[in-house]
């Protein structure tokens, strides 16, 4: 059984998570390279001195939030592929839970394509880059596991499951970034349709 928290331990996860919160939405408005200390301590409401009191420095904090936000996805990710089935039923569901967590936490967003693809200067996109780039990396060889068993199997046509496993993951990524532009995107039932028909079926005429 676990330990309770101590009514501390609890006011430091919510300030935690507040700052964090507060950080996101600061990076959706403004962009990673324009987003200060003290535009989050505005935003969250506190010190600029007590977000020093969790994170060492801004580079910190995005780091520290972006690797909660994107543990919050990998988690719903994996209990949809865990619900087993086909490779297309598997496949579905994944795209189902990745276009429903986007589309409720929009904000996360822009910090999820800062990292991908960094801003600022030259430091600071090293630095991005490479807290960035391995997560993405592992999440694509296990998709790419994923694949290579389904060929196995006789469900998918062989081909590099690595190479199929970027172009099913950025070609879904394409449509939710759509979707967060467009004012009144077609409902998401229909883009999870769209993506797993074309990606998997193709679109020539048999």
């Amino acid at each position: 059984m676990a330990a309770s928290k101590s009514k501390e331990e609890v006011v430091q996860e919510f300030r935690i998570q507040s700052i964090q919160e507060a950080a996101m939405r600061v990076i959706a408005r403004k962009g990673m390279s324009a987003a200060t200390m003290a535009d989050i301590a505005g935003e969250a409401g506190v010190a600029k001195g007590t977000i020093y009191l969790y994170f060492r420095d801004r580079d910190e904090l995005v780091e520290k939030t972006f690797e909660t936000a994107i543990g919050e996805l990998r988690k719903i990710v994996d209990e949809a592929l865990a619900r087993g089935g086909t490779f297309r039923e598997r496949f579905r569901n994944m795209v189902a839970a990745e276009l429903a967590f986007f589309r409720e936490n929009a904000e996360f967003f822009r910090l999820y394509i800062s990292l991908r693809m960094p801003e600022g200067n030259a430091a600071q996109q090293r630095r991005q880059k490479r807290h960035c780039e391995p997560k993405y990396r592992a999440r694509l060889d296990a998709f790419a596991e994923m694949l290579n068993e389904a060929m196995e199997r006789g469900e998918v046509r062989q081909s590099d499951p690595r190479r199929l496993a970027l172009i099913l993951k950025e070609g879904t990524m394409a449509i939710i970034l759509e979707r967060l532009h467009e004012e009144a995107p077609p409902p998401e039932n229909d883009d999870v349709e769209l993506i797993v028909s074309t990606l998997l079926d193709g679109i020539a005429i048999r």
